[in-house]
């Protein structure tokens, strides 16, 4: 990817950051486009992945470890966005007879997470979960603006592609797509060589217990 190109790219993302429509219409026509979409997607992950990372210096994880459970984490994110990509393109060419192109649902949804850029301030602590709630409206938002453009869907068609979307692929999860999850969880553990927590409050839990057990070993110390 040429700078030229790279420069036209973060100008894209920003725009959609900022829920600007002309971003989604740009990205319909954007050189590289998929290569493009892929890219934000690896970003989000490895921002998602950054978020848990505070797991890892409590548990004292190597720094080869370190970095290669960030990029597992951040590739099965880019893969996992494709049956999110699934369901919402199954449910606006049946349902809403959109005629969409899978290509565009792609493009579109992968540009719509970029707000999701930001996810590693949910590492915050106390403050985790009202950010990653506003984050997820903010995607949301997002997807909405996003997909009414590209498919010509009204605003509550489009929510309700992504509604029946999310649980179509809520079901398929908990179903057929159990031992994917079950895979990717596994290989994350692996790579980790510790039981990763993906659960906020179990998040918040481990981090005051670790720091806890920090500072008791301190003044036993002293």
């Amino acid at each position: 990817m040429s700078t030229q190109i790279l420069n036209k790219f973060w100008e894209v993302v920003i725009a959609a950051i900022t829920l600007n429509p002309e971003a989604f219409r740009i990205m319909e026509t954007f050189p590289q486009g998929k290569r493009s979409v892929f890219i934000l997607l690896l970003l989000v992950g490895l921002s998602n992945a950054l978020a848990q990372a505070i797991v890892l210096f409590v548990n004292r994880v190597s720094r080869l470890r370190f970095v290669l459970c960030l990029l597992i984490s951040a590739l099965l994110f880019a893969f996992s966005y494709f049956f999110w990509v699934l369901s919402v393109w199954g449910v606006s060419n049946l349902l809403f007879r959109a005629d969409v192109q899978l290509s565009v649902v792609y493009r579109t949804l992968g540009l719509a997470t970029a707000p999701l850029l930001l996810s590693f301030f949910i590492a915050l602590p106390y403050l985790g979960i009202p950010i990653q709630i506003l984050l997820s409206l903010w995607n949301l938002l997002a997807f909405v603006r996003g997909f009414s453009i590209t498919t010509g869907l009204t605003l509550w068609q489009v929510f309700w592609c992504g509604i029946i979307g999310w649980f179509v692929l809520q079901v398929a999860q908990r179903s057929i797509g159990r031992p994917v999850a079950s895979f990717g969880k596994w290989l994350s553990n692996t790579a980790a060589g510790t039981y990763l927590v993906t659960d906020l409050r179990q998040l918040e839990e481990t981090l005051q217990t670790g720091f806890g057990n920090k500072h008791t070993h301190r003044r036993k110390r002293r």
